[in-house]
C-alpha cells in the first residue's frame, strides 16, 4: 500500500514538473525575438525546436501559427516581408519561410554594406582644408584665391601677392594699384592735381 502511495506521489510531482516545463517553453516560444545574433535560419530553427518539445508534452503548435509567430519575432527591417506575406493568399510552410527569410536577410546585408561604404568615403575638401558640409545647400562653396585667404595674416602677404591679385581701377589692368598706375599719374599731372597718398 505504501508503494502505491509513493508512486502516486511521484506521478503528481512529475505532472507538476511537466506543467512547469510546458509553461517555460511557451513563454520562451512567444517571447523570443530575433536581435541579429546568429543567422535568421538559426532563429527560426530554435522556434521549431521549442514547438517540438511542446508537442512531446502533448501541446501541439500548428505550423501556420508558428509561421506567424516567427514573422512577428523579426525586427522592423523585415516589415516589408511581413506585409508581403499578409497581402498574399498563399500560406508558407516552415521550409518556405526559412528560404524566403534567408534571401531577405542576404538582401538587407548587401544594402547595409553599400550604405556603410558610402558613409565611409571622405567628403571633398576646399582650399582651406575643411569639408563641404552645408545644411542649406548641397553645392560646394566658391573657391577663393589663396591670396585672399592669406591676406588676413598681415600686409606682408598682400605685398607679396599684389601682382597676381590686385587690379587697377583706372586702367583696368591687373598687376598694380591705381596709386602706382603711370596713366593715372599722367592724368593727374595734366590737371595739376596732387595724387592723394591713400588713393587705390
Amino acid at each position: 500500500m505504501a508503494s502505491l502511495e509513493f508512486l502516486d506521489f511521484v506521478g503528481e510531482k512529475f505532472k507538476e514538473s511537466e506543467k512547469a516545463e510546458a509553461g517555460n517553453l511557451i513563454n520562451a516560444l512567444t517571447s523570443m525575438q530575433y536581435d541579429g545574433t546568429g543567422s535568421i535560419r538559426e532563429h527560426i530553427m530554435k522556434l521549431i525546436d521549442l514547438a517540438s518539445k511542446l508537442k512531446n508534452l502533448e501541446i501541439t503548435i500548428f505550423d501556420e501559427f508558428l509561421v506567424h509567430l516567427a514573422l512577428n519575432s523579426l525586427p522592423s527591417q523585415y516589415s516589408q516581408l511581413k506585409v508581403t506575406y499578409n497581402a498574399q493568399k498563399d500560406k508558407w510552410n516552415l521550409n518556405e519561410l526559412i528560404s524566403i527569410c534567408v534571401q531577405e536577410e542576404e538582401r538587407l546585408r548587401k544594402e547595409k554594406g553599400k550604405y556603410v561604404h558610402l558613409v565611409a568615403q571622405d567628403p571633398p575638401k576646399n582650399n582651406f582644408g575643411k569639408s563641404f558640409k552645408s545644411a542649406g545647400t548641397s553645392k560646394a562653396p566658391h573657391h577663393y584665391p589663396k591670396s585672399a585667404a592669406s591676406s588676413s595674416k598681415g600686409p606682408q602677404n598682400i605685398k607679396a601677392n599684389k601682382t597676381t591679385v590686385f587690379k587697377c581701377f583706372f586702367c583696368n589692368k591687373i598687376g598694380h594699384l591705381k596709386r602706382n598706375c603711370n596713366k593715372y599719374k599722367t592724368w593727374l599731372a595734366k590737371r595739376g592735381v596732387q595724387k592723394p597718398e591713400d588713393t587705390k
